[in-house]
């Protein structure tokens, strides 16, 4: 791997600010296959991940059957 990447400053499509991709985080992205500079900051990212997570939560009813929360039928 090439060690003696410049880290590059890219653009949040989230919230517009710029946000440095350090080149230990290009080599970690190398390392895990993916072929895209991320397109939100830490801060866009977390909050998105976190919604992400809100919006696919499953809960049970009371006899223990699954029911997603995102359904409310």
């Amino acid at each position: 791997m090439n060690s003696e990447m410049e880290p590059k400053i890219l653009l949040c499509t989230e919230c517009g600010e710029e946000f440095v991709f350090t080149s230990q985080a290009q080599i970690y992205f190398l390392e895990r296959g993916y072929t895209e500079d991320p397109k939100r900051c830490k801060s866009c990212h977390t909050g998105y991940k976190k919604n992400q997570r809100n919006n696919n939560k499953v809960i049970s009813d009371v006899d223990g059957d699954a029911i997603n929360a995102k359904s409310p039928e």
